[in-house]
């Protein structure tokens, strides 16, 4: 079959190169996100001084539009699934780290987390992501590094995508999508008193502990966000609402009642069910959770966003 090559001077040709160019201009930015953890290794091996600034710039622009938030047939306080719009803002592409929350507690006096010595975090784990931190301190930080914790809405919109996927890589669950956990010997009473000595000194065998922002590529989402299942569940701003979305507003919401209990985003390093049909539950952008905003627990950390001024 003889292909006439006028056929290439036409507008296809044009929507055919314009198509090549924006493929080539996305694997190549994905590539580069990829290889950010292997950057901010490198900094840290270099005792890089400006690596909590690195860390605090690295932000990532979520347009504003609708998305469709909340699921129809998970559990109640998911419901129901409806279109959300909010503004454009940005979210850390990271969770915080100790190396970034360490300059906030120094600056402010604020009270370190149950495993850190006084002002220093455990050796080798700068890059790690900071738990045990109540809500007020989590909202503190963002406050004080000129940003803001994230709504739920903003979170989940965040993990789904512009495709609006179950998990951040896609519609279908996966064993390495994220630093989940299971207790040695599965669900024990004794398993959180174990988690804060893990915390302390992570061991090097197979036993749950928290790992290094980035340690899970295969789970960034398709914005070229890290970490959104496992390794910390997130705080964000809302308080939680225990009966679902139903008298929720529809435009850049954020709820603020009951007092007592704030939401909570994604799964930890340590969960008791880990990578089972229930752990991976957890690990979807709509699941919900939530706690105390005193409680300090060896799963609690957060990230931070910030509103786009036009």
């Amino acid at each position: 079959m003889r292909i006439d090559r006028e056929i290439w001077k036409t507008p296809a040709r044009v929507l055919i190169l314009i198509g090549l160019l924006i493929a080539v201009i996305h694997y190549s930015e994905k590539f580069i996100i990829q290889r950010l953890p292997n950057r901010i290794r490198q900094m840290t091996l270099n005792n890089d001084p400006l690596l909590a600034d690195y860390l605090d710039n690295q932000m990532v622009l979520i347009p504003a539009g609708d998305f469709l938030m909340g699921s129809d047939t998970a559990r109640h306080d998911e419901k129901p699934a409806h279109l959300v719009y909010l503004d454009a803002y940005e979210l850390d592409r990271f969770e915080v780290t100790n190396i970034q929350y360490q300059r906030f507690l120094i600056e402010t006096g604020t009270t370190p987390p149950r495993y850190w010595d006084a002002y220093s975090y455990p050796a080798e784990q700068s890059v790690f992501p900071v738990l045990s931190v109540r809500w007020k301190d989590a909202n503190a930080y963002c406050n004080w590094a000129g940003k803001r914790l994230p709504t739920e809405a903003e979170w989940e919109k965040a993990c789904r995508g512009e495709r609006g996927n179950t998990y951040p890589w896609g519609n279908y669950p996966k064993d390495n999508g994220g630093n989940v956990g299971i207790p040695a010997g599965g669900p024990h009473p004794q398993m959180w008193d174990q988690s804060w000595m893990v915390l302390r000194d992570p061991p090097s065998s197979a036993y749950p502990s928290p790992q290094a922002i980035g340690s899970f590529p295969s789970g960034i989402s398709s914005d070229g966000i890290f970490d959104l299942v496992g390794n910390a569940s997130e705080w964000t701003a809302d308080h939680y609402n225990w009966d679902g979305y139903w008298h929720v507003g529809n435009t850049n919401p954020l709820v603020t009642e009951p007092a007592w209990n704030h939401v909570l985003r994604g799964s930890s390093w340590f969960m008791p069910y880990g990578i089972t049909l229930d752990g991976h539950d957890l690990n979807r952008c709509s699941s919900r959770s939530s706690s105390h905003g005193d409680t300090r627990d060896a799963r609690m950390g957060f990230r931070c966003a910030r509103s786009v001024i036009h």
